[in-house]
């Protein structure tokens, strides 16, 4: 509740650009040090620069959310979980974290970004909808789709960040994707 709160009344960042390939590794970095998983992550960068307007510690929080949860349900096998950035188009950059576990069912799917909706009895429910309510504060998208690494199905959680905040962005984020 106090997560909630807090994403809602004093979390107010302001976009900012960020330079994604250099922040998203030093994410991971930081991750892999608190969860030692040894090779069952990996991350696939762009060798080039890519940038997309953000702030910083949200998307620490949502990528600590999504490689959590990864976590909880990947195997033990290598690259059980996939941490990838890419470029989509001028617009919009791709960031994903996929794992190998069991794919969701098509009734939890609907429901995954609702508040308080878990499918552990453990769990809050409201890390998913914190992270679309970081995601929806900077004009992103964040969405659940079943996900092929390497011949092997999975869970995958997306993000679609801004690139550009030019005119052409603005148009749509439907407009420019898939």
């Amino acid at each position: 509740m106090l997560d909630v709160a807090r994403v809602q009344e004093s979390d107010t960042a302001p976009s900012q650009v960020l330079a994604l390939p250099a922040l998203v590794q030093r994410i991971a970095a930081d991750w892999v040090r608190q969860h030692p998983v040894g090779g069952r992550l990996l991350v696939d960068l762009p060798a080039h620069p890519c940038q997309a307007w953000f702030d910083a510690e949200h998307l620490r929080r949502i990528l600590v959310n999504l490689l959590d949860n990864a976590l909880r349900y990947a195997s033990e096998q290598p690259a059980a979980i996939v941490l990838r950035l890419r470029p989509l188009d001028e617009a919009w950059q791709e960031l994903s974290v996929w794992s190998d576990g069991q794919p969701l069912e098509e009734s939890l799917q609907k429901h995954l970004f609702e508040p308080f909706f878990s499918s552990e009895s453990r769990s809050s429910g409201l890390g998913l909808y914190i992270c679309r309510q970081l995601c929806e504060r900077h004009e992103a998208k964040i969405l659940y789709r079943l996900g092929i690494h390497q011949g092997r199905r999975g869970n995958e959680f997306v993000l679609y960040l801004r690139a550009d905040f030019g005119d052409g962005a603005t148009q749509g984020f439907e407009s420019t994707l898939i």
